[in-house]
């Protein structure tokens, strides 16, 4: 096959020149204000008062802050934001400790503990003289071993991180009741690390882990979300995070999979969300959980998460429903009147008061404009603290209740283990774990988990003496029937750490699956999913038949403990004979999550005899099948699906799919009986009166390849008088199924100038992706002669390959095409991947009479704009949902309605008309790394390009330009290439007519926060 691409570096020629005509809401206009008269433009809620800690010259860009044992805060700044320096060049960026701090807040101690980092992102003070920090592309133990506050050893403590997007980096380092210290890994970086004991994780974009902190161990906690950047925990130990372009808010369940762009879940659906609202934005950034009496008691329990976009704290009430939580909005707890405001961590501090990290910036955010952007501020930072002086300004200021935990004696940690503050409990309990033994440290804490102890008490001391191994096992036992919930949680959750349990242990902690307490019954069934064994499924079962179905997190926890101990053969050997079918059916659901033959084999069984029961499962239960079972489970799943399919057309198409999807998922392919069938039902769906069934059966004969159809075909995407839809699907589908046949047909669309600019666009492309001489020779053919618009369409298709770019470029040469189609963006970063020779002074030269390269784009935005502003009447907002319905939502999500396959759009009105039109208009300006354009060279000469969404087993699936996914057997796959260009339609503006444009953009618009 001819191949797609050669790596380039650089993109050939000037794009729109960086920031040229940004939106005001992106780029800020106004002046950077010196911290006073920042302060003075924030509004917060009565009685709250916002003092500054820190500022430029001491601090950089912060990113994330921590406490240490002395009550003194730690930050990460940089000045290398957003590029790392150059191979071989030390970096500049900063871990500064601050302390001394002031009445008023400010800190009087500076101390520049590290100062040659690399945009540190993840941190955790280890000591008041050591800390681990993310510093790329490592996590790092820094040591001061002489005293005199700076840095002077350092350890790699886990390697290697992923930094090719550097606001997606690992960060949030915080350190769990259980002595494991709990991070987040961020968009669209993958790294693959590996602990001293040999085990090791592999995560690609948003997931959440958590470490020992010597290295000596790592564990997976949860997959998914897009780009997590912050953690926060509460008093039952739940784990709570933060995420922009998912849902802003997350508690996390161990094992559980959340939403992110085009990734499947485990099989068992997505974790539960707490949360539909979205706060208006689509960057967030630090989360704390508030768990202290500084401020009043209704701010008790609440979530404060930081909102770089809209220059807010944003404020939710936890509501809860039985163990499961539900982030209720509130006002926004910060507004600034200063757009360069972007809080990006939050903390609780030991005083109780908040501690805010602000990225003070011109710049809204990452991707938002070009990272090279030279309004980008390097300098500047802030760290603010909230405190609470009352509505008459007379409560007293916060106070560190320790100089130094440190220093502190035994008996004045046990008094911390009661403290109302949950970050001083936190800083007691490590304390008391990790010192070394000397004031009779497990008799105190013995006493302190008495009856007599506060429930606080109870709780931290417990974690203490389990993490130092000094915890009796007949006081563990006890606390598992403690009156409290809070203490039989924690009982529970140390128990799920252990490595193994005797039957007494596991008896306990089966009979917490009882508990009257939720919280209990939930930490219970998670801990019987870390030590499975099949005499639990019984229990399991039970436990799920009882749990209110409103309490989605403990449904969903005793549904993965399941899944977990249905992860071994032994488990499908011992399966009880007394389950009834609702248990059956509850085995069957669970299958889903495991990928064995026993669990297929199961699901097979399941199916045949509930075939009419399971309705709309079918087609999940035999994708299972087809995919996880024994040799012959593709001619099981093939007759089941026909047996059960019969005289339903309809049903027959959902299960032909999922037995192709499971066989191709497995690396096999359909075998004869399998394509027997699926021509008939193409055939028959071919055939129908109802457009929607030839439809289908239209995309059904391209995805399977089936060339007995295409004469029929032929027949379709000539025929003028069927509907363009149909014409469309049969264009792409012709090209899928017979590369050398299809040639004919397609030139002949191409040709015709009678034919719509939308059938003759799709001929164009569908030829570009045959790869074959007499194709690239029917577009060359048509591009001296064709219409502007075709002609940059048959430019871009062209410019995908080596060949058709050398073609392209030739015919300019010799006159037989434009040489403005050199300047198309899309064509220049495809020829640049193309790696023609001496393409670049070929293209100088032919260029060099023309305007500037973006001269033509740029004035068709501004004519556009222009128009858009010049409107007697706003355009009807409503009327753009239907046309973003129609043309965008295959691929983006508002307010819950699309699909997640490119970014959502919550909250992009803020970014203005202008950068709107730029972004639809001329989508290859500012491509983030996670949504730019994947080539696939094929081994039958075909060359797809769309967004890789995800590789399911031995399958690439890949999503064009509509948000439609081809699934691409990996075997097929000759070369893979991945650019800078976006998958969405160069020349989107030119497909959908005006009106409904100018609809479009006042839709989005309207998605912004409310001002308050």
């Amino acid at each position: 096959m001819r191949p797609i691409a050669t790596a380039a570096a650089l993109v050939l020629g000037v794009l729109l020149a960086p920031g040229a005509g940004m939106a005001q809401d992106l780029v800020a206009e106004t002046d950077p204000k010196t911290p006073e008269e920042q302060r003075d433009a924030f509004r917060l809620p009565p009685g709250f008062e916002i003092q500054l800690v820190a500022s430029e010259p001491d601090i950089y860009k912060p990113m994330n802050l921590a406490f240490d044992e002395r009550g003194r805060l730690w930050v990460t700044s940089s000045i290398e934001y957003p590029f790392p320096p150059e191979d071989g060049k030390p970096g500049r960026d900063r871990v500064t400790i601050l302390g001394d701090f002031g009445p008023d807040g400010r800190a009087r101690s500076v101390t520049q503990f590290a100062e040659d980092l690399t945009i540190p992102i993840g941190l955790l003070p280890l000591s008041s003289d050591e800390a681990l920090v993310h510093s790329i592309p490592h996590i790092l133990r820094l040591t001061d071993t002489d005293g005199d506050g700076k840095a002077d050893e350092r350890n790699v403590v886990l390697r290697e991180y992923g930094f090719q997007d550097t606001h997606g980096m690992t960060n949030a380092f915080t350190l769990g009741f259980d002595g494991w210290i709990y991070a987040c890994h961020g968009f669209s970086n993958t790294s693959t690390v590996e602990a001293k004991d040999g085990e090791e994780i592999t995560m690609q974009s948003g997931n959440t882990y958590r470490f020992r902190p010597d290295g000596s161990a790592i564990e997976q906690w949860t997959w998914g979300q897009v780009n997590p950047f912050g953690l926060a925990l509460d008093p039952l130990g739940n784990l709570w995070s933060c995420d922009c372009h998912t849902l802003p808010i997350y508690q996390l369940l161990r094992g559980a999979y959340y939403p992110s762009f085009g990734k499947p879940h485990d099989g068992l659906g997505f974790g539960p969300a707490v949360m539909e609202h979205l706060h208006g934005s689509t960057g967030i950034a630090g989360i704390s959980y508030y768990e202290a009496d500084h401020f009043p008691d209704e701010w008790r329990g609440t979530v404060f998460i930081g909102n770089p976009v809209t220059a807010r704290v944003n404020h939710d009430r936890i509501a809860w429903d039985g163990s499961s939580p539900t982030a209720i909005e509130q006002p926004d707890f910060i507004v600034s009147d200063d757009p360069w405001f972007r809080p990006v961590d939050i903390e609780l501090g030991p005083d109780g008061a908040l501690y805010i990290a602000d990225f003070y910036n011109r710049i809204i955010g990452h991707y938002e404009v070009p990272l090279t952007h030279p309004g980008r501020d390097r300098d500047r930072g802030r760290i603010w603290r909230v405190v609470y002086v009352g509505e008459d300004g007379s409560n007293p200021p916060p106070t560190m209740p320790r100089a130094d935990w440190g220093a502190a004696s035994v008996a004045e940690l046990i008094d911390d283990l009661s403290h109302p503050n949950l970050a001083v409990r936190l800083r007691a309990t490590d304390e008391l774990a990790d010192r070394p033994e000397g004031e009779a440290i497990v008799p105190a804490l013995i006493a302190a988990s008495g009856d007599d102890a506060s429930a606080e008490s109870r709780v931290h001391a417990l974690w203490a003496l389990d993490r130092r191994g000094a915890l009796p096992n007949d006081r563990l036992a006890n606390t598992l029937d403690d009156d409290d919930r809070a203490v039989r949680t924690h009982a529970v959750k140390i128990l799920a750490e252990r490595s193994g349990w005797d039957d007494q242990q596991r008896l306990a902690v089966q009979e917490r699956l009882g508990d009257a307490d939720p919280f209990v019954r939930r930490a219970a069934a998670d801990a019987m999913g870390r030590h499975p064994d099949p005499s639990q499924i019984p229990l399991l079962l039970d436990a799920w038949s009882a749990a209110d179905p409103a309490d989605t997190h403990l449904v969903h926890v005793v549904r993965m403990a399941l899944r977990d101990q249905l992860r071994s053969a032994d488990a499908w050997a011992n399966l009880p004979d007394s389950m009834t079918e609702d248990d059956r059916s509850k085995i069957a659901d669970m299958s889903l999550g495991v990928p064995t033959t026993e669990a297929a084999a199961f699901l097979l069984d399941h199916l045949r005899a509930n075939a009419e029961a399971i309705g709309g499962d079918a087609p999940r239960f035999v994708e299972h099948v087809a995919r996880f079972g024994d040799d012959s489970s593709q001619g099981d799943a093939r007759e089941f699906s026909r047996s059960a399919s019969e005289g339903d057309l309809r049903r027959g198409l959902d299960l032909l799919r999922a037995l192709h999807r499971g066989v191709q998922a497995r690396g096999d392919r359909l075998d004869e009986a399998s394509r027997s069938w699926a021509e008939e039902v193409a055939g028959a769906l071919l055939a129908s009166d109802e457009d929607r069934d030839r439809l289908d059966g239209i995309e059904l004969t391209g995805t399977l390849r089936l060339d007995s159809k295409a004469e029929t075909l032929d027949a379709m995407l000539l025929d003028p008088a069927t509907a363009e839809p149909l014409r469309l699907a049969a264009i792409d589908a012709r090209a899928a199924i017979d590369a050398a046949g299809a040639v004919g047909p397609l030139a002949s669309l191409l040709g015709s100038a009678d034919e719509a600019p939308s059938i003759r666009d799709r001929a164009a492309e569908a030829l570009g992706r045959l790869g074959r001489p007499e194709a690239s020779e029917a577009l060359l053919e048509v591009l001296a002669i064709a219409p502007s618009r075709l002609q940059r369409t048959i430019a871009v298709t062209l410019s995908g390959t080596r060949d058709g770019a050398e073609a392209l470029l030739t015919s300019v040469e010799e006159g037989r095409a434009p040489a403005e189609l050199l300047r198309e963006p899309p064509v220049q970063i495809r020829m640049t991947n193309a790696g023609v020779e001496s393409m670049a002074s070929r293209i100088e030269a032919l260029t060099a009479d023309l305007a500037p390269a973006d001269e033509g784009l740029r004035q068709f935005i501004d004519e556009r704009l222009e128009r858009f502003a010049s409107l007697e009447s706003r355009p009807d907002a409503e009327a753009g949902r239907a046309v973003f319905t129609e043309y965008c939502a295959g691929c983006h999500k508002v307010g819950g309605d699309g699909a997640e396959v490119g970014p959502q759009l919550d909250g992009v009105g803020i970014r203005g008309p202008l950068r709107l039109l730029e972004d639809i208009l001329n989508p290859n300006l500012n491509v983030d790394q996670a949504f730019r354009a994947t080539t696939l060279g094929l081994s039958d000469g075909r060359v797809l390009t769309g967004l890789l969404l995800a590789e399911e087993g031995d399958v690439l699936v890949l999503a064009d330009a509509e948000g439609k996914s081809q699934r691409i057997a990996a075997d097929e796959v000759e070369e893979r290439m991945t650019s800078g260009l976006s998958p969405m339609p160069a020349n989107f503006g030119e497909r959908i007519p005006e009106e409904e444009f100018h609809q479009l953009i006042a839709y989005l618009l309207a998605q912004q926060a409310e001002e308050e």
